[in-house]
């Protein structure tokens, strides 16, 4: 019976590149991780299940928790090492000494308290004494047994167990190795069982262009001009990534000769799907990304458990495309938070329980909502009960796996098994209370980005591997996709000379930093050394969106090969794909043909004027846009075409608007005769307390306590300015919100007026702005008050026009045409007489009315933009002089502009 042969590399864990004649005989090819599970099969340890970190982790934190809980005083705890990272962050401190306590055992140390022995060792033995007991508890002992812990058993065991293995080949020098493989190996060769190195010096002939670099000798430049084949070095750059899948999956398929091997060092698909469409079999490539949406809920459903409500994080949950609530309702909810950030609002109620009551929606959508919505929160400061946060991650896991029987989307299974895990983890905490960052921790710990196989490796595939020392074999032709910088630099040394020193005495060596650079450099030299005809770099400026670095690599070839730019071409440019083509077949490039936009229309007929018939009702906002931008009135009243939601949560200066009016509307339906300065300031905090969570939850997130205590100022400021400016003028509060309805020019006219005051016979209306003091300011100076004006005409009575005034809230400042109304406000003009000057503004916007409706019954729909301004004022020519000045600007925030430009 022939022995097997086993095939080590640092990098042989995945795919790998073995040679055919090691296949047939039954090699063996493993990196540490398989070569663990073959040696526990061979000594009959099998039965671990894998990716149980999580739990050795909580349990390596319970036992940092009880070793300094016995420590007899606090002198003796603050002397601890780790007893400041442990209190910031006990989770994050855990895993990091795991690690460490890992690296101790994999080196071979027992733990044993031998002195002198420094002050972290002796920790770190004091607490091995305490997770030894919690990891050998029959009940969770083989669940809880880690990568660290399978290999010491497998060391204990091999010296006295034979195993079937013939020979041992090593494709990175042995002192390079891990301290592990290394104990591993010397049991090995004390069996007499070979071990044998392979040193790989160079696949490609020793004269060529390759070869030199293999070999790290300078190749002649001229040698290389007069080379006859194709050259043995090709640096393809790019822009970006996806650029460059696209030219290169065309370059193969002109090229049916080139049947390269891939080297893609990240689990991404845009290699794969450039090469799919071009009629090339699947490679079966797996995908791994943290921004999967199944894998999101995990992240997210946490924001269900505290106050104050972070937004953004419901919004991202009510917009992902899988998640556990129903998508009508979702997608009413982001509607609703999208306006007002917050929940439980008047529009909330309105939106949700509007959906909820309608006979289609099923009784599974209700409970949903009453799980995600209707549950306790806990103050995102203190803590909430373990039970909750389980119940979370128990849903999520019972609702993934009925969902996969609907859909057999396999992305479900795996964030069912990481919901379990999270499950499981929250658990095995003893602790009954969990705060915030805990949490946070914990499914940080869980959460990974799992590869997917979106599809099967086909027939006929490119051969591909993902590691760049995972080249067991030499290969003729090696695309080296990506070809970018890769840090792989080893972390800062950890252990302190004493403690490496004590280990040392004992026989024990731990990695050093210089093997690791030393082993990383090899293997990052892999690709070029097995490659024997020609190697091709894909180097893009930009890989996944983000600008990219090229790799060391090419540095290394501009020193060797100084004609280095005879053999890089960019894709992006004509002359490099024309050298290009010399050494492959290319597709034909096609140029688009440039079609000029020309001048843009000032004036765009109508096929059909007969479709200008009066609306249902206008709105002062829609009649502004017909006077000054009728493209806007008519893209929106008549085509009906409406902005979308962008499903995102408001911008601050809109929220910030929304919420000072939300503030106003509700302080001037109170008695305002009685409230001092105090009292309003009193009463600001205390609406702000149910207002900011309904409606501008935003405002409470951590970190915006500075532009939530600025915007309450202003709110207070504001709030008793505007009673001041009341109190003073004699003025009392009529309507808020007032519904406005009347006619103008033959049709209904809809508005609603934000203050409406009065004084004996006479009426005001004030329009709440924000801010824009200076725009509202030149509005009235221009007679442009359009909306105000209209708010005063459908005012009744109609023989009476009514003070009109914008009230600026971020200023506290009132803007009228006169003082006649308030006698502290900024005038805007020079105090003109108000009834006149509506008047006049009124006769305007009539004449202006019957002027743009007469050109749209003649099928004209004026494009009004800075462009084309100059050419409708020669085509009106004297017809403008009794009318609304018009603009010569474009208009502001038009939704259109794109339809104009085209």
């Amino acid at each position: 019976m022939t022995l097997p042969i086993l095939h080590f590399g640092h990098h042989f864990d995945g795919l790998v590149h073995a040679p055919v004649a090691g296949i047939r005989t039954g090699a063996v090819f493993a990196g540490p991780t398989r070569l663990l599970h073959w040696l526990e099969t061979q000594l009959g340890l099998r039965g671990y299940p894998e990716n149980t970190d999580y739990l050795r982790i909580e349990l390596y934190r319970q036992s940092l928790q009880q070793y300094l809980d016995q420590l007899p005083s606090d002198t003796d705890r603050d002397a601890v090492f780790f007893v400041r990272s442990f209190a910031a962050d006990r989770f994050a401190t855990a895993t990091t000494l795991l690690t460490w306590r890992d690296e101790l055992l994999l080196a071979g140390w027992g733990f044993t308290a031998q002195e002198p022995l420094p002050a972290r060792l002796h920790a770190f033995s004091q607490v091995e004494s305490i997770f030894t007991k919690k990891i050998n508890d029959p009940a969770i002992a083989a669940q809880v047994c880690g990568f660290a812990d399978r290999y010491a058993q497998v060391v204990a065991l091999l010296p006295g167990r034979e195993i079937a293995l013939g020979k041992v080949v090593l494709y990175e020098p042995a002192h390079l190795q891990l301290p592990v493989i290394q104990r591993v190996l010397k049991i090995i060769a004390a069996k007499n069982i070979p071990l044998a190195t392979l040193e790989t010096t160079g696949a490609a002939a020793a004269d060529s262009m390759l070869g030199g670099l293999q070999r790290n000798t300078p190749f002649p430049a001229q040698a290389a001009k007069d080379a006859a084949d194709q050259p043995g070095i090709v640096i393809l750059r790019a822009r970006r990534d996806s650029d460059a899948a696209t030219y290169l999956a065309q370059m193969l398929r002109e090229n049916p000769s080139l049947r390269p091997h891939f080297l893609a060092p990240e689990m991404s698909l845009a290699l794969e799907q450039s090469l799919l469409h071009e009629g090339f079999p699947a490679m079966g490539i797996l995908s791994a990304s943290l921004a999967r949406p199944s894998l999101q809920v995990l992240k997210l459903a946490p924001a269900f458990l505290w106050e104050p409500l972070d937004v953004f994080k419901i919004m991202e949950f009510a917009t992902l495309p899988v998640k556990p609530l129903d998508g009508g309702l979702a997608l009413e909810i982001a509607r609703v938070m999208a306006q007002k950030p917050g929940i439980n609002s008047d529009m909330w109620f309105a939106a949700v329980f509007g959906y909820l009551e309608q006979i289609s929606v099923s009784d599974v959508a209700r409970e949903q909502y009453e799980f995600w919505f209707g549950r306790r929160r806990y103050a995102a400061d203190g803590t909430a009960p373990k039970r909750d946060a389980i119940g979370l991650y128990a849903y999520l896991h019972e609702w993934a796996l009925e969902y996969f029987k609907e859909t057999e989307n396999d992305s479900l299974l795996v964030l069912a098994e990481q919901a379990r895990r999270i499950r499981d983890l929250l658990e095995a905490l003893p602790e009954q209370r969990i705060s915030f960052l805990e949490l946070e921790r914990i499914v940080r710990t869980i959460y990974e980005p799992s590869p997917i196989q979106l599809l099967p490796a086909e027939a006929g595939r490119f051969d591909f591997v993902h590691q760049t020392g995972a080249f067991a074999a030499p290969v003729d032709t090696l695309i080296w996709w990506n070809c970018l910088f890769q840090n792989t630099a080893p972390a800062p040394e950890k252990w302190f000379a004493e403690e490496r020193s004590y280990l040392e005495n004992q026989g024990i060596a731990l990695r050093t930093t210089h093997a690791e650079s030393q082993l990383n450099l090899l293997l990052q030299q892999r690709p070029v050394q097995q490659t024997t005809r020609q190697l091709i770099l894909v180097v893009p400026e930009q890989a996944d969106g983000a600008e990219a670095v090229p790799s060391l690599l090419l540095g290394d070839i501009e020193a060797l090969l100084p004609n280095c730019r005879d053999f890089t071409y960019h894709l992006d440019r004509a002359e490099d794909r024309t050298r290009l083509a010399q050494w492959f077949r290319l597709a034909a490039l096609t140029t688009l043909p440039v079609r000029p936009t020309g001048r843009p229309q000032a004036v765009l007929p109508i096929a059909h004027p007969e479709l200008m018939a009066a609306t249902e009702y206008e709105t002062p906002t829609n009649l502004e846009s017909l006077f000054y931008y009728p493209h806007r009135w008519f893209f929106r009243q008549k085509l009906k075409l409406y902005p979308s939601s962008q499903l995102s949560v408001t911008r601050d200066t809109t929220l910030l608007g929304s919420l000072a009016h939300r503030f106003f509307e509700i302080l001037l339906q109170e008695d305002l005769q009685h409230l001092d300065r105090q009292a309003v300031q009193e009463w600001v905090e205390e609406q702000a307390k149910t207002l900011l969570e309904r409606e501008g939850a935003t405002l409470l997130l951590y970190g915006r306590e500075p532009e939530r205590n600025a915007f309450l100022t202003r709110v207070k400021n504001a709030a008793w300015s505007l009673i001041s400016l009341l109190r003073s003028n004699n003025w009392s509060v009529l309507h808020t919100e007032l519904e406005l309805n009347g006619e103008f020019g033959g049709i209904p006219v809809r508005g609603k007026a934000d203050l409406v005051l009065q004084r004996g016979a006479e009426m005001a209306i004030v329009d709440l702005k924000w801010s824009g003091a200076k725009r509202r300011k030149e509005l009235i100076q221009n007679g442009e008050d359009l909306q105000l004006v209209l708010y005063a005409k459908l005012l009744p009575p109609p023989e009476q026009w009514p003070h009109t005034a914008y009230f600026i809230l971020e200023e506290g400042k009132m803007i009228a045409r006169n003082t006649s109304a308030f006698k502290e406000a900024m005038v805007a003009g020079q105090g003109d007489d108000h009834a006149a000057a509506c008047t006049a503004i009124f006769e305007k916007m009539e004449k202006t009315f019957r002027w743009r409706m007469e050109q749209l019954r003649r099928g004209q729909l004026e494009l009004r933009t800075a462009r084309t301004a100059i050419e409708l004022e020669a085509l009106y020519e004297g017809q403008l002089f009794d009318l609304l000045e018009m603009k010569n600007e474009d208009a502001r925030w038009d939704d259109y502009r794109t339809l104009l430009e085209g």
